[in-house]
């Protein structure tokens, strides 16, 4: 049996909830909000990432929200602080994202520190992720491949 004949049978488990799909997918750069609906329906992923500072899910009371569409019911949103360059945005917009989806507290983290290529700015995404798992936040992070910084960002080191 391969390894993934194995995978393929076990739950994924994040954060202590239970996933069938390994499939995680974004709730961007779609033409509309029906189109979001429809891919995401047909992905089969329970997961769905949202940029909470480019996706309305409640902050803009008169525009369409995502979640008229894509229900926190059926699906597990993951907010993400995509466009943030230092720690205290991104801080802010997990923080808003937690008052607007009911204290939910599972989070995709990113501060960037270049524009052109997305790198992550390490340092505030060390900051950030401290002060979040410190307010109760489970904390997914986008960062580099240093092993040294991946072994700061493990839940054990800041308790």
């Amino acid at each position: 049996m391969s390894d993934n004949e194995i995978l393929k049978d076990e739950p994924l488990i994040i954060a202590g909830q239970k996933f069938n799909s390994r499939l995680l997918v974004g709730s961007g750069k779609y033409k509309d909000l029906e189109e979001t609906r429809l891919a995401t329906e047909a992905s089969g992923a329970e997961i769905i990432t949202v940029a909470i500072r480019r996706t309305n899910i409640g902050q803009n009371p008169n525009e369409p929200s995502l979640l008229e569409v894509i229900s926190p019911d059926k699906y597990t949103l993951l907010p993400n602080t995509a466009g943030c360059y230092n720690a205290e945005d991104a801080v802010r917009t997990c923080k808003l994202a937690r008052e607007l989806l009911d204290g939910h507290d599972l989070v995709k983290l990113e501060v960037l520190g270049d524009e052109k290529t997305l790198f992550p700015d390490v340092q505030q995404t060390l900051k950030a992720a401290r002060e979040l798992v410190d307010d109760g936040f489970k904390v997914m992070v986008y960062t580099t491949d240093d092993l040294i910084i991946a072994k700061e960002l493990t839940w054990g080191v800041w308790r």
